[in-house]
Formats: C-alpha cells, sequence, structure tokens
C-alpha cells in the first residue's frame, strides 16, 4: 500500500479519513480534499485558511499549495471536516496581473510565465517541456490590468500551441502532448479473465465543441515594421477585406461536415501560422469531446504511480474499445482504512498536440468505442 502523508505548515496530520488529489493534463491548478472527523469543541484543528499544505505519495508531492476551503457538518452522531487544497498555481488563476504588464521580444514563452509571475510577486517556479519558438520582436505581449495571471499567459501559450499544467510540486508548467509512453496498461474482458485491472468504466463521446473544420483567419502584425517596409503602397494583405481570405484549416473528419468553425485572426491564431492555429482547435477540441473513465485498484501500475499526459493501451470489450488513449486526468483517492482507488480519465491520442488527426486504425485494434466515429469517416467539409 502507498504512503500517504498530508502536511499543514511542514507538519504532518495523520487525523485525516480519506484523501483525494486530482490532477489533469489541461489544467493548472492540482487539488486535493482532506477529509476528517473532529471531536465537537477541539481547539486543536491541524490549520487555518491559507496555510501552506502538501500531500505527498510515497515521498512523491502531487499537491503543493495552500488550504483554499474549510467548512463541515454535525450532529449528534458525528462532526466532519472537509478541507480543500490547491497547488501554488491557484494564486495565478484567481489573480489579475497589474498594470504595466509587457515582455519585449525576442523571448521564450518560459520567459513571459516567469516574468508575469515576478511582476505579480508570485514563488512559482516555470517547468518548460516544450521549448516552442521563441516570440519574436513582430508578436506584441502585454496584457490588461484585469487580466487574470492564467487568462494572459495562456494566450501566449496557445500560440505557441501549448497547455499550462502543474507537476504536483507546484511548478507551473509548459507541456503539450508530446506522445511520451507510460508504464501502465488498462484492460477488462470477460468477468472471469484474470488480466482484469478495470474496476468499473464509463465512456463518452460528444460532438459539441468539436467541428468538422477550423478555419483561423491570418494577419501580419500592424508592429513588424521589417515585413510591411518591404511591400508596396496599398499592399493587399493589408487591406482588411481581403485579409480574411488567408485563412488556415485544421479538420475532424470523425465530425460530420456541415459543422465548422471560423476565427478572427485577432483570437483564432494560435500558433506560428494560420494553419498551425487551426490545427491546435481541432487537437484540443477532439480531446475534450472524447472521455473514457476506467477505476482500478491502487496508486500503480507495473511500478509508475498514474500521472496525467501519458499515452497508454486500453482495452474495454463491454465498449468496444481497443485502442492507445491519452491519460488526460487522474483522481487518487485512499481511507484511512487502507482502501486506494485511481480514476483514470482518457482521451484519444492525437489529443493536445500539434499533429493533425490519428489516421484510421484497422485489425485488432483501432476500435474506439461504441458510437465513437474515427478519422474519414465524413470527408472534409471544405472552406
Amino acid at each position: 500500500m502507498a504512503v500517504v502523508t498530508v502536511s499543514f505548515n511542514g507538519s504532518p496530520y495523520g487525523g485525516w479519513k480519506e484523501v483525494e488529489i486530482t490532477n489533469q493534463f489541461d489544467q493548472a491548478v492540482g487539488e486535493a480534499t482532506v477529509q476528517m472527523s473532529m471531536t465537537p469543541y477541539s481547539e486543536n484543528f491541524p490549520c487555518q485558511l491559507g496555510d501552506v499544505a502538501i500531500i505527498t505519495i510515497d515521498g512523491r508531492p502531487v499537491v503543493t499549495g495552500h488550504v483554499h476551503t474549510v467548512s463541515g457538518s454535525d450532529d449528534f452522531g458525528s462532526h466532519n471536516v472537509r478541507i480543500n487544497i490547491r497547488d501554488k498555481t491557484q494564486d495565478l488563476v484567481d489573480s489579475t496581473i497589474g498594470p504595466k504588464q509587457e515582455v519585449k521580444p525576442p523571448a521564450s514563452l518560459k520567459r513571459v510565465c516567469e516574468d508575469t509571475l515576478k511582476k505579480m510577486k508570485l514563488k512559482i517556479g516555470v517547468v518548460d517541456k516544450v521549448s516552442p519558438q521563441n516570440f519574436n520582436p513582430a508578436e506584441m505581449i502585454k496584457g490588461w490590468i484585469d487580466d487574470r495571471g492564467h487568462n494572459y499567459l495562456d494566450r501566449y501559450a496557445r500560440a505557441r500551441q501549448c497547455l499550462l499544467t502543474t507537476d504536483g510540486k507546484g511548478n507551473l508548467v509548459i507541456d503539450r502532448n508530446q506522445k511520451r509512453r507510460g508504464a501502465q496498461a488498462l484492460f477488462r474482458g470477460r468477468e472471469d479473465n484474470p488480466a482484469n485491472n478495470i474496476e468499473k468504466s464509463s465512456f463518452e463521446v460528444s460532438d459539441a465543441g468539436r467541428h468538422n473544420e477550423h478555419s483561423a483567419a491570418g494577419q501580419k502584425s500592424p508592429n513588424d515594421r521589417k515585413h510591411w517596409e518591404s511591400k508596396s503602397k496599398g499592399e493587399a494583405s493589408a487591406q482588411s477585406n481581403p485579409v480574411s481570405k488567408n485563412l488556415g484549416r485544421g479538420v475532424d473528419t470523425s465530425v460530420r461536415p456541415e459543422r465548422k468553425q471560423h476565427y478572427r485572426g485577432g483570437i483564432g491564431v494560435e500558433g506560428k501560422t494560420p494553419e498551425d492555429a487551426a490545427k491546435w482547435r481541432a487537437s484540443v477540441a477532439r480531446g475534450r469531446g472524447v472521455d473514457y473513465t476506467a477505476t482500478v485498484s491502487g496508486f500503480y501500475c507495473n511500478g509508475q504511480l498514474w500521472w496525467p499526459g501519458y499515452i497508454i493501451p486500453v482495452s474495454d470489450s463491454h465498449w468496444n474499445l481497443s485502442t492507445e488513449m491519452l491519460i488526460k486526468s487522474v483522481t487518487l483517492r485512499k481511507s484511512f482504512d487502507g482502501g486506494e482507488t485511481t480514476e483514470v480519465k482518457l482521451t484519444e491520442k492525437n489529443a493536445f498536440s500539434n499533429e493533425p488527426e490519428a489516421k484510421k486504425e484497422t485489425g485488432r485494434t483501432g476500435k474506439g468505442g461504441i458510437g465513437n466515429t474515427p478519422p474519414g469517416t465524413y470527408p472534409d467539409g471544405g472552406v
């Protein structure tokens, strides 16, 4: 059994009844809920709002932050208290950046994050797992006084086709689906199959927020002096009407061709080119439109702690599912009497990446689940 340690202000606390920890690949804040039973009128409560709180599993930090909420309920039979802990990155999500926030390119996305955190006086580290292309002098990096920190940085992360997530240590992590392989696997066949490790599962596929075609309009920044000085007066691409013809496209041919989404240049460009932007939009939408959730016993599989961002093989005959999928969310639960379970939420393996949609899989594998339409089911709808 794994050893879960809950600490408040550096002191381990052993009076908890149940701990639940959730980390998501496309979210910048991990969080945990600690439930405990207190003696009525107790004056030895272990924490207060805002206290430093760290949860580790076998010595590995999985949430590092502060007490966010304290709530309780009481009757003649019980006196229960519930404590919600959020990663240090919660302050980036909930706070505004303030006045005069500007970074002058050339600059890396990591530097933009670090400068913003410093300006906000937040002691949060930045881990860059992608090293995307630097911003160039033509790209204005500037925020409004009332921009929330995460929303501001997320704009520039999307411009480099990246996600802002966390690592359990309280750091802000720049990442995307980089096809990292996990050691784990999920399997459920007939009820008497000894290889089964899935206790229960659920499956959902939806075209909400998904489109057959994502089209992003592109436009050169008016600050790109070198570009515009090389053009003749009256350059067509500088005019308001022709600009919208400069479209980049990303497709999801598992969605009906009647469903299309267009984005203006100022909002839609989330990459070096309009095509990059459109592909990223389609990839993120796919990742949020397919959900397979499995509950397994324990926190480890093949020696590796369950954690988001890894691709693993999945086979569940109950849902006609046999393919590789990306772990996008993990919830670890432990009760004081020793019970341990992990809820693993997965999506399509090409989601949250800068690659085009995956090709249709064939053979014994490549079954995407009941009701799920594989790539190539529908034609590319065109602009």
